[in-house]
């Protein structure tokens, strides 16, 4: 495993100790703008710099050994630029041509320094008005004892350099003094002395706040940070390490850059991913920016650690290839063998992920063979010797090699008799497994009860689950059935908790497809037992990954400050978005360099916005059902029939669900890619007797099973669609709308003593002379009516009801415009208020107002769907502008049209990448989570004219229902082009 990250050299060797590494202070200063000569404002200026050996309060800035600074200037491209070196010229031209390297909308130049120079400054003018920046320059610190003494550090000759640095603390210079105080903590980290490495970098802090040295109190509490998460677990010491940074990073923008990075470590450790891939987005955008290639590595290198624990093994066996790239030659051995521990932990992950295969198993013993060697060479650092070892003993154990896992086992203990708690984690778990495959589930069962106290004392959510997990397999392996049953359901509840942790967008379906086989194996347990709590336990699994987004019924949940966040989130959300796309709107005016510029300026904004969305829906999930609660039996209709399909030990779980009975089968594995017959043998012919009672199907299919088109299996003789009309479910929570009076009060009766109608408050409708109600809205006041005395259309609230087209936004899509306009007339012939956005008109906004209208109870799209990103994040319709509705823009409306048609490619596309087992998020599913009852949409790209009859057919018939209407659109389009994509298109309920 790669339990920590280490201590890294852009870092490394100033914060293990090294003097000469230069953490420099940028300064996004406000710009101190020169009297200007007009009434013309000051061109925007933003300057970061990076290279100092130190940075002083104020700030000021002491040279680097090779005289050189980085600069990041950012101002409008047409302003002239001036860096100047003392009275020097050092540049001079508009911003687009000043040299360098164009970086987040700025220029990053290097700039040398003679010795002796006292003062920098950046000038940008434009229209004859000036904004500046300056920066004063010191002289580097001449201390040689202190070099003397870290290279004996790093040699590993701690003896000496702790003489060395014990001779150095009374020296005459208070900064020498503070940074040999520092360094020989570092030494006693080295040497294992924890207590003493706490204090002195404790007093180092102290000594460096008194001397005005910014950039090393940053290295110090970074070190600091660091040896109490790593030696402990001291979460809130860590924090507040870092925390005490904050009134500094105005003055020390490199350390500004760094600091996320740390608060990633502690964010990472406490299961807090959503957190932690933000703060490495924020740290990785500071080291682009500033030219600190070495750290960018590091950030690249943690990511990697990140997604693989996000089960995107794949992605990170790529990113870490890039990092091998980047390593330069030469590297410091200790740089080495953890890139080489990191590489064969991946490796591992990639065996997990692929089955167990032989092949990158054997791929993750050669690198950590080599990093083994070089901790117990020319890197001699038990702890990560440790890590290691662990890693190997995992290797050995995946390959059925007990014996040697246990001797690695034993060698790690012995390397490290303290180790962190995630090692110790892993280590407790390879002993349980070590006892499960000797025959020995008692003892494996005390050794997961260890595991889940360590797991509760340490804050390891992923260890808490390893301990569930484990238990219930030695209790099953003892023939304590029930007791296994609960410790597999407890393991569960953690996944639940588990799915809040990842960001969407970033994986939550391969994540949770890490932690399924619990579900698994409770499914498959169950299976035997009580065939009516395997549904539930099934139910509750598929469900798991989508349930964790339907954050409307969470809203009133929330106290009033947590619901003012919500609201003050949601709003930032929705304001960022649409500044976003209004700023798109001139970029035709844009050169071919401020265009670029302008792209990755809006690159970094948009995963900002992304991240308020983010904010805004982990508020309101807190209010979320609980697990049990997902567990309800499924509402059915009469004669419907709902098909669950769970995966389980081998092969998979079967359920035909009716209105009062269960039929469990267990079914074998299957091959996706055989024959339509053959695996309608497979998923059909056992539940053959329910199938032909049924008069409709709802098919609720786990992960790879939700690709198989089931409507279009053969089912005696003809496609099972051609028999009764099938739905998709995603087997979502039931809101918790009650009506007003309260589901129980008695409604008035009349002289005969039947029942008189009621309003929706409750309140008793007018009748006519005949008894018959007259027609009224919800509010009991009457209902608009036609010339015949007939009631117009009407939602809930009165308001008259409508639709909403949209068509063809990109304007290339002649039969997409075709077909909204039969769909319109068809609308307003069902007596629907028909709005209508075409072309241009399909902004982003306009698109988005119009959905949240009171009384658009239908939303009819004829464009270009697109699906992309992690868990179907970057999927869209395409609108005008050049904008599109993203499933973000869909999880933030305020409400969502009942019904919804989507005549576009991928629309109903759903994530399908290596290890996302859980149930996908596609523009039809975030729909459905927004609110709406169905869906009617396309799995994969569909022809334009296919769409145009398959929707001319939807609308032409009398069925409202959306399974039936699709049932008799797709049967006209198969009975008149026996070779087009008929199935494409799927009817979705929640």
């Amino acid at each position: 495993m790669t339990r920590r990250r280490a201590l890294r050299t852009v870092l490394g060797a100033a914060i293990l100790g090294a003097m000469a590494l230069a953490l420099a202070g940028d300064a996004r200063c406000p710009p101190a703008p020169a009297t200007p000569a007009s009434t013309a404002p000051a061109p925007p200026l933003e300057v970061e710099f990076a290279g100092c050996s130190a940075v002083h309060a104020g700030p000021a800035c002491a040279l680097p050994g090779d005289r050189t600074l980085r600069l990041w200037v950012k101002a409008p491209m047409d302003a002239r630029v001036v860096i100047e070196v003392d009275a020097t010229v050092a540049a001079d031209a508009p911003l687009a041509a000043l040299g360098g390297a164009l970086v987040q909308g700025g220029v990053l130049a290097r700039v040398p320094v003679p010795d002796g120079a006292r003062a920098l400054s950046v000038t940008a003018e434009r229209g004859g008005v000036r904004a500046s920046f300056r920066l004063p320059l010191l002289p580097p610190l001449d201390a040689p004892l202190l070099k003397d003494a870290e290279a004996l550090r790093r040699n590993g000759k701690l003896d000496e350099a702790s003489s060395a640095l014990d001779a150095l603390a009374s020296a005459p210079d208070r900064a020498v003094q503070a940074l040999a105080i520092g360094k020989r903590a570092r030494v006693d980290l080295a040497r294992g002395r924890i207590p003493a490495a706490i204090a002195g970098f404790e007093a180092s802090i102290q000594a460096h706040r008194a001397a005005g040295r910014v950039s090393d109190e940053f290295l110090d509490r970074f070190a600091l940070s660091y040896t109490l998460l790593y030696n402990g677990r001291r979460f809130a010491e860590a924090r507040a390490a870092l925390g005490a940074l904050g009134p500094l990073e105005a003055v020390h923008p490199e350390g500004r850059a760094l600091k996320p990075y740390y608060e990633a470590l502690l964010s990472s450790e406490s299961g807090d991913l959503r957190a932690a891939l933000r703060q490495l987005d924020a740290s990785a955008a500071g080291a682009e920016r500033l030219g600190l290639g070495d750290h960018r590595r590091h950030v690249l290198q943690m990511r990697a650690d990140l997604l693989q624990t996000l089960g995107r093994p794949l992605e990170a066996q790529a990113l870490l290839r890039e990092v091998k790239a980047l390593l330069p030659a030469g590297s410091a051995p200790c740089e080495q063998a953890s890139l080489l521990n990191d590489i064969g932990w991946n490796a591992l992950h990639v065996a997990w992920a692929s089955g167990g295969s032989s092949g990158p198993l054997a791929d993750a013993e050669a690198p950590l063979t080599a990093a083994l060697a070089l901790y117990r060479g020319p890197c001699p650092r038990p702890a990560e010797q440790d890590n290691v070892l662990t890693n190997l003993a995992l290797a050995k154990l995946e390959a059925g090699q007990t014996g040697a896992a246990r001797a690695l086992l034993d060698e790690a203990r012995r390397t490290d008799p303290r180790p962190d708690a995630r090692v110790a984690m892993y280590w407790i778990e390879i002993e349980g497994r070590i006892a499960l495959r000797s025959g020995n589930p008692a003892s494996a069962l005390r050794i997961y009860d260890r595991l889940s106290q360590l797991a509760e004392a340490s804050e390891l959510p992923e260890g808490r689950y390893r301990a569930a997990l484990g238990r219930g397999r030695a209790l099953e392996a003892l023939g304590r059935l029930d007791a296994a049953i609960a410790a597999y359901e407890g393991a569960e509840a953690v996944r639940s908790d588990l799915s809040l942790l990842v960001p969407l967008g970033q994986g939550r379906g391969g994540y949770l497809g890490r932690f399924e086989e619990s579900a698994r194996l409770q499914v498959d347990l169950l299976l035997r037992r009580d065939p009516r709590r395997a549904l539930r336990a099934a139910r509750r699994s598929r469900a798991l990954a989508l349930a964790a987004l339907r954050w409307i019924d969470g809203i009133e949940a929330l106290g009033g400050e947590e619901r003012a966040r919500w609201e003050s989130a949601l709003a930032a959300y929705r304001d960022a978005r649409a500044a976003f796309d209004e700023e798109g709107r001139d970029d035709w005016r844009l050169s071919s360099d401020e265009l670029e510029a302008a792209r990755v300026t809006r690159a970094s904004r948009g995963r900002s916005i992304r991240a308020l969305l983010d904010e805004a829906l982990f508020l309101a999930r807190r209010g979320e059902p609980a697990l049990a609660e997902l567990a309800d039996g499924p509402a059915l209709a009469e004669g419907e029939l709902m098909l669950v399909l769970h995966p389980i030990r081998d092969g998979w779980a079967g359920f035909a669900v009716s209105r009062g009975d269960v039929m469990a089968r267990r079914l074998p594995a299957l091959d996706l890619s055989a024959p339509a017959a053959e695996l309608a043998a497979g998923l059909l012919a056992p539940f053959a007797a329910p199938l032909r009672a049924a008069t409709r199907l709802r098919v609720a299919a786990h992960g790879e099973l939700d690709r198989i088109d089931f409507h279009a299996l053969p089912w005696e003789g003809a496609p099972i669609v051609a028999r009764m009309p099938v739905t998709y479910g995603l087997d979502l929570p039931e809101r918790g709308a009650r009506p007003a009076g309260g589901a129980g009060a008695p409604r008035p009766a009349d002289a005969a003593g039947a029942t008189r109608p009621a309003d929706a408050a409750g309140a008793t409708r007018s009748a006519d002379a005949a008894g018959a109600p007259r027609p009224t809205d919800a509010a009991g006041a009457p209902r608009p009516t036609d010339a015949a005395g007939a009631p117009r259309p009407t939602d809930a609230a009165g308001a008259p009801r409508a639709a909403l087209v949209v068509a063809d936004p990109r304007r290339d899509l002649p039969a997409a415009r075709r077909e909204a306009d039969a769909v319109a007339r068809a609308l307003e012939g069902q007596g629907l208020r028909v709005e209508r956005l075409s072309d241009g008109l399909a902004t982003h906004r306009a698109v988005a107002g119009a959905l949240e209208q009171p009384g658009i109870e239908l939303f009819h799209y004829a464009g270009h769907g697109f699906f992309g990103g992690l868990d179907g994040w970057d999927s869209g319709l395409a609108l005008a502008g050049g904008s599109e509705l993203a499933v973000g823009d869909i999880l933030a409306l305020r409400r969502a049209p009942a019904r919804v048609v989507l005549s576009g490619c991928d629309t109903a596309r759903t994530e399908a990448s290596p290890g996302a087992r859980g149930l996908g998020l596609g523009l039809a599913q975030a729909l459905l989570v927004a609110g709406a009852r169905s869906v009617i949409a396309a799995t994969r790209p569909v022809d334009d004219a296919l769409a145009e009859r398959v929707m001319a057919a939807l609308y032409a018939g009398e069925q409202q229902d959306p399974g039936a209407q699709l049932r008799e659109a797709t049967l006209a389009a198969l009975r008149a082009d026996l070779s087009c994509d008929w199935a494409s298109f799927r009817a979705l309920v929640p």
